[in-house]
């Protein structure tokens, strides 16, 4: 995803600002004093809570005109690609130890299944019928699933352009080279976009949740192709077979910045951008209302000035959808629930009049160090901690996130302070799978009921979190995800090797 400069900061609680280039990069606990008063995002002022009071009085008068019905913006967005930094050799050099020892990891008899022909997902066995009965350690609790079909999400970031662009570079293609997709770096031709759609729907994935930014506030060319696969999503002929949907990507310099608030236009002309797309066939529906993911409610609350008004902000889209002929928007929010976090922090996001909680990764709510290699079960553990706290604090539906991998040596951006888990292996993400799974199965009170989970993410190659078919792993990954979850004709299958 947009990389971005990054600022240390303390754990966030209730907001989920770990994103390529919103990297979750600080170690400590944030405090529970409700008083605190931390800078919990990059790039975001700790006086966030200290807002000018005339500007939020301003703004919560004019979205409560927008209410009542406001001038909109004829203006929809498009286009957009990468970030501003450059590629070095120096930090390409920096990384050959680490890619050397994950070369070496990736042959391991973990990655077999590389084998699999390009273009086809090798059948899970077996198809259907009595399932293995896998323990979880504890005596009595098995891991077999519930329901003949579950909805899958994989979040997709556009980033991958021939147009300038510092996501792909030679720590990439020369270090990491293996982890090129099958289909190739880029995602910005109808071709590419069409195969790797077959590639998702083929692995029982059941819908792309689109990063979507806001790039006429950018000034960077390099942004210009953001949301380009979506458009060639759209045009392909494989659309009717993987869903869609859409996570506003609120973060500088898609928002205003240095303390400046949305206006009423530009939340109208948004709003009017979002709506047409949600008309659309194939849009994702969670309640029978389209689903709409807004990435950072830190940052919304931000240039909305508090939650009062991004509660109005919310309503507003729920009441032009429902003009539209819509009935109305299903929001969720993105957000990690830290083992010590500040009340008072969630109830902001509580107030905000969300739906519905999920996130775009975890990571980093350990003791985790910089450059060195954390073991990947406890990734798996920090999520399934935010998956049972997040319910329970929010008190909203929640749709788990499973996050595939988080290893920053692949970010050319991030080597000084690179946060690793691992070693990755397709089996040890299977049975990462199978537990968000059971979380579903044995939460039904606390999950929408299309039973929905997030994975993280089918492209983001440059924080070792993608699921795509590569040149490495060949289809493991995307196997794993249909071996799991079923789809297409086939069953959920728990492998036996999941205890």
């Amino acid at each position: 995803m947009l990389r971005r400069q990054r600022t240390d900061r303390d754990h966030i609680d209730s907001a989920q600002c770990s994103r390529p280039d919103h990297s979750s990069n600080l170690l400590g606990q944030q405090s529970d004093s409700s008083s605190a008063l931390p800078t919990r995002c990059p790039g975001m002022a700790k006086g966030r809570l200290m807002r000018h009071a005339a500007g939020a009085v301003a703004l919560l008068s004019l979205l409560s005109l927008a209410l009542t019905g406001c001038g909109e913006s004829s203006n929809p967005r498009a286009g957009g690609n990468g970030s501003a930094a450059t590629a070095t050799a120096a930090a390409t050099a920096t990384v050959t130890t680490a890619a050397t020892a994950t070369t070496a990891a990736a042959t391991t008899p973990a990655n077999t299944v590389a084998t699999t022909p390009a273009n086809t997902v090798a059948p899970p066995s077996p198809t259907g019928g009595a399932q293995p009965t896998t323990g979880t350690g504890v005596t009595g609790v098995t891991l077999a699933a519930a329901h003949p079909s579950y909805e899958v999400g994989a979040y997709y970031f556009s980033g991958w352009s021939h147009g300038q662009n510092n996501n792909i570079n030679p720590l990439l293609t020369r270090t990491f080279a293996g982890s090129e997709p099958l289909t190739g770096w880029y995602d910005d031709t109808q071709q590419e976009v069409d195969q790797t759609v077959k590639q998702a729907a083929d692995a029982g994935i059941g819908f792309f949740a689109f990063d979507w930014y806001d790039i006429a506030l950018s000034s960077s060319q390099t942004d210009r192709t953001l949301n380009e696969a979506l458009g060639f999503y759209l045009r392909s002929p494989q659309r009717p077979r993987l869903k869609f949907a859409l996570m506003y990507v609120d973060q500088a310099p898609f928002i205003p910045v240095n303390g400046k608030l949305l206006t009423q236009e530009q939340w109208a002309g948004l709003v009017k951008t979002w709506i047409g797309y949600f008309k659309m066939p194939g849009y994702v529906q969670v309640g029978g209302k389209p689903l709409f993911i807004v990435f950072s409610p830190e940052h919304l609350l931000d240039i909305m000035g508090g939650p009062p008004n991004v509660r109005k902000a919310l309503d507003y889209l729920r009441a032009q959808a429902r003009a539209a002929g819509l009935p109305g928007v299903t929001v969720a929010v993105c957000a990690t629930v830290a083992p010590h976090s500040n009340p008072g922090h969630t109830a902001e996001i509580v107030q905000s009049g969300y739906d519905v909680a999920t996130g775009y990764n975890y990571h980093s709510l350990g003791k985790e160090k910089y450059r060195a290699v954390t073991p990947y079960d406890a990734l798996v553990r920090e999520n399934m901690g935010v998956w049972n706290r997040a319910p329970e604090r929010m008190k909203l539906p929640y749709m788990p996130v499973v996050t595939s991998g988080w290893d920053q040596r692949y970010s050319i951006r991030e080597q000084a302070t690179a946060i690793i888990y691992g070693p990755r292996t397709p089996q040890k993400f299977a049975c990462f799978a199978v537990q968000a799974r059971h979380w579903i199965d044995t939460h039904p009170t606390e999950t929408p009921a299309e039973r929905i989970v997030m994975i993280f993410a089918w492209n983001e190659i440059g924080e070792g979190g993608a699921i795509i078919p590569t040149h490495q792993d060949s289809y493991a990954y995307a196997n794993a995800v249909h071996t799991v979850f079923g789809g297409n004709g086939q069953a959920p299958v728990t492998p036996p090797d999941c205890q």
